[in-house]
C-alpha cells in the first residue's frame, strides 16, 4: 500500500477491506509507509523510520518510495511455503511485479478508479467544455504504464461496473476482472449533530473534492437554474478552476461551502438529498455513506456503482443532461413522499455494503481463485450483494 493507512481516502479504503478480510485462516501483512490506525488483526509493516512517521507525509514520501517494494518482497520471502496472494494497490512498479511473479505469487490489483486511458479522455473533454487547459495529471506515459501493469497481473478488483467497462474498452483480458464494491462504516455516521442549521426549503448535499472531475461546476449551474427554494451545501477542498469559473455561482446566498472535515456525519444528517454529478470514479465512498444516512442519491453511472438503482434509491442521470438534473432537483424538493420512499430504500440497501460484508465477499473471491478448480461464475457471484 503506497500511501499511509489513515482514516482518509485510499488508505482508509485499504485498511477497511483488509481488516474485514483477515480471519483465523487468512494471514494478512500490509506493507505501508506508516499507519495511524489500530489494526489488531493485521500484521502491519511500516517502512518509514519512527522519527518520520509523525512528519508531514509530503516531506518524507521520497524515503518511503525507495524502501516500500524492497520491504514488501522481504516480507514475501517469509511465507514461501504458503499459498500466497500479492494484493497490490497502485503504484507498484513493473520490476517489483515481475519479481512477485518470479516468486510464484498470484497477483491481485486494486483498480480504485477507471482505467487512466478512459479517465484522461473524460477529463480532457470536461476541461475543454469549460474552455481551460486540463488540470489533471494523467499523461500518455501514465496510461501506457498502467496498460503494461494490467497486462502482467493475474486479477483486477473492479469496484464498480464502469471500472470494469473502462478496462474492457482498453483491452484488458475479461477473465482477469473481478466485480466488487466498496463500503461504509456506520460508526462514521453515528454522531447526529447537524453541522449546518435548518433552512426554509430543501437542503441538497455534495461531499467530495469540489472539482471538475466530480462535476461540482455542473451541480452549481443546475442548482441555480432550478429556481428551487432551499440550500446547496458543498463540502470539500476546492479546485482553483472551480473557484475561478464558478465565482458567481459560489457567491449565491443559497450556496454554502464547507471545508473538508472528518466530522462528516452532521452534514449527512442535515441534508434532504445527496447530489453527485461525478464524471469519473471508481466507486465513491460518499455515495455509500449517503445511502447509509438514508439520503436519496442523484448521481451518474460513475457515481452509482453497484448500490444506487434508478428510481429506487435515487436517480442515475447523464452528468451533462442539465434538464434531467434540474427536473430531479425540483421533483425531490416538491415530493416529500418520494424522498421518504427513496430514503428507506437507500438505508435498506446500504446494510449490505458495510465494510465487513464487503470484505468478506472479497476474501471469498480470493479463496475461490485459490481453490483447485475455481469457476468464474462462482467467483463473480461471491462479489454480489445479498440485497
Amino acid at each position: 500500500m503506497p500511501l499511509p493507512l489513515t482514516g482518509d481516502g485510499v488508505g482508509y479504503t485499504c485498511s477497511s477491506l483488509v481488516s474485514g478480510m483477515a480471519n483465523a485462516d487468512v494471514h494478512i501483512s500490509v506493507v505501508t509507509p506508516r499507519c495511524k490506525l489500530s489494526l489488531p488483526s493485521i500484521d502491519v509493516v511500516e517502512v518509514l523510520p519512527k522519527w518520520a512517521r509523525y512528519m508531514p507525509y509530503r516531506w518524507v514520501r521520497g524515503r518511503s518510495d525507495q524502501n516500500l517494494e524492497d520491504a514488501f518482497l522481504a516480507r514475501v520471502s517469509q511465507f514461501q511455503s504458503h499459498g500466497r496472494a500479492a494484493y497490490i494497490w497502485p503504484s507498484a512498479s513493473l520490476g517489483a511485479i515481475g519479481e512477485m511473479r518470479r516468486r510464484g505469487l498470484t497477483i491481485f490489483r486494486e483498480q480504485f478508479n477507471c482505467h487512466t486511458g478512459a479517465a484522461k479522455a473524460i477529463l480532457d473533454d470536461a476541461y475543454r467544455r469549460l474552455g481551460v487547459d486540463p488540470a489533471h495529471t494523467i499523461s500518455e506515459r501514465t496510461v501506457d504504464g498502467e496498460r503494461r501493469i494490467l497486462d502482467v497481473v493475474d486479477h483486477v478488483f473492479c469496484p464498480g461496473p464502469n471500472v470494469k467497462r473502462s478496462l474492457l474498452e482498453n483491452g484488458v483480458d475479461p477473465i482477469k476482472l473481478l466485480p466488487a464494491s466498496y463500503g461504509w462504516d456506520p460508526a462514521r455516521l453515528a454522531i447526529r449533530n447537524r453541522t449546518v442549521e435548518p433552512c426554509d426549503g430543501i437542503t441538497i448535499l455534495f461531499v467530495g473534492s469540489i472539482c471538475v472531475r466530480k462535476g461540482a461546476h455542473l451541480l452549481l449551474d443546475y442548482w441555480a437554474r432550478s429556481g428551487i427554494k432551499g440550500r446547496l451545501v458543498l463540502a470539500g477542498s476546492m479546485e482553483p478552476t472551480i473557484k475561478d469559473k464558478c465565482a458567481d455561482l459560489l457567491s449565491r446566498e443559497d450556496v454554502v461551502v464547507v471545508d473538508y472535515s472528518r466530522e462528516i456525519a452532521g452534514l449527512y444528517h442535515a441534508a434532504d438529498a445527496f447530489f453527485f454529478p461525478t464524471l469519473e470514479e471508481g466507486s465513491p465512498l460518499v455515495v455509500y455513506e449517503a445511502c447509509g444516512a438514508g439520503l436519496p442519491v442523484v448521481t451518474t453511472q460513475m457515481g452509482a456503482g453497484e448500490i444506487v438503482r434508478q428510481d429506487i434509491e435515487g436517480q442515475v442521470i447523464d452528468p451533462y443532461d442539465g434538464d434531467a438534473w434540474i427536473a430531479a432537483i425540483r421533483l425531490l424538493a416538491e415530493d416529500c413522499d418520494l424522498r421518504q420512499r427513496m430514503s428507506r430504500a437507500a438505508s435498506d440497501r446500504a446494510r449490505s455494503y458495510i465494510w465487513p460484508a464487503v470484505a468478506a465477499r472479497r476474501r471469498r473471491q480470493i479463496e475461490l481463485i485459490f481453490s483447485e478448480q475455481p469457476h468464474s461464475s462462482e467467483v463473480e457471484s461471491a462479489s454480489e450483494s445479498s440485497a
